[in-house]
């Protein structure tokens, strides 16, 4: 890391990522790439209440709970991410229009506008970059395993979008590679749940860590959407934690599908 480049954090500011269950035995890796609402001191909130820091904009709600439940019911090592996608949005490629949000649903960003090169290298450079560098260095480590492998990115969505509603109560993001998301996509659906086949987003559009991680290295991979609505307390936290702890499982243990070699 550069002297310059230090600047971004003070001495109290948390590192980029945390590392949970880093030795779990399940040659499977979560991620949760919105997972904090957290904003670097020296970057004074960017210039938002705490108000709009509680909102869907700043991270996904609940998916970092869900998220490190499944890690230990699965004994699988899990990567969170610990600033606010506002600062920079781990899920999108860098120089992307999104990766340093100057508006988002209608809200400004104030600490996003004006910014220089080297400004944003600071937010690339120690964020981003050594997010995306540990998640690399997990599954280069998985990969030596004679074992099948799966990568799961886990997010939430807002019920609403502006007026219109989103039905679905959880959706399963996925571009090229299926081997995971469509038996995932059954197994939910066999559970009389309202699933989504890239929705609310799409895997083609919104799944960069998904591709950069799982796709590029040829492992069975998607990502998770779960509604908000239903993971905003402790008991749909449980709830949810516990059900995909067992559907993730079926699908990787009993389903031929993800059975299959590298592609």
């Amino acid at each position: 890391m550069s002297e310059e480049n230090a600047q971004l954090f003070a001495g109290n500011d948390y590192p980029p990522y945390s590392v949970v269950n880093r030795d779990g035995s399940e040659n499977l890796l979560l991620v949760c790439d919105h997972a904090s609402s957290i904003i670097p001191s020296r970057l004074h909130q960017l210039g938002l209440s705490k108000d709009v820091q509680s909102l869907h904009i700043a991270y996904d709600i609940g998916a970092s709970q869900v998220a490190q439940y499944i890690s230990k019911e699965l004994n699988a090592p899990l990567v969170l991410a610990r600033y606010s996608r506002l600062v920079i949005d781990l899920n999108r490629p860098l120089g992307h229009i999104d990766s340093i949000p100057k508006i988002v649903d209608n809200i400004e960003i104030p600490g996003n506008h004006g910014l220089s090169k080297i400004h944003r290298s600071y937010r690339e450079e120690n964020i981003f970059e050594p997010y995306h560098k540990m998640i690399q260095h997990i599954l280069s480590k998985q990969m030596r395993r004679p074992l099948p492998q799966a990568f799961v990115s886990i997010h939430s969505f807002s019920p609403t979008f502006g007026k219109k509603p989103r039905p679905w109560d959880i959706g399963i993001l996925w571009k090229h590679d299926k081997r995971l998301a469509i038996p995932l996509i059954e197994a939910l659906t066999n559970l009389d749940l309202v699933v989504g086949n890239n929705e609310p987003y799409s895997g083609h559009d919104l799944a960069y860590t998904v591709e950069q991680h799982g796709e590029k290295n040829a492992i069975a991979s998607c990502a998770l959407e779960i509604n908000q609505s239903h993971i905003s307390d402790c008991s749909g936290i449980e709830y949810w934690g516990k059900l995909l702890s067992s559907v993730i499982t079926s699908v990787l243990y009993q389903n031929n599908n993800y059975k299959v070699k590298k592609n």
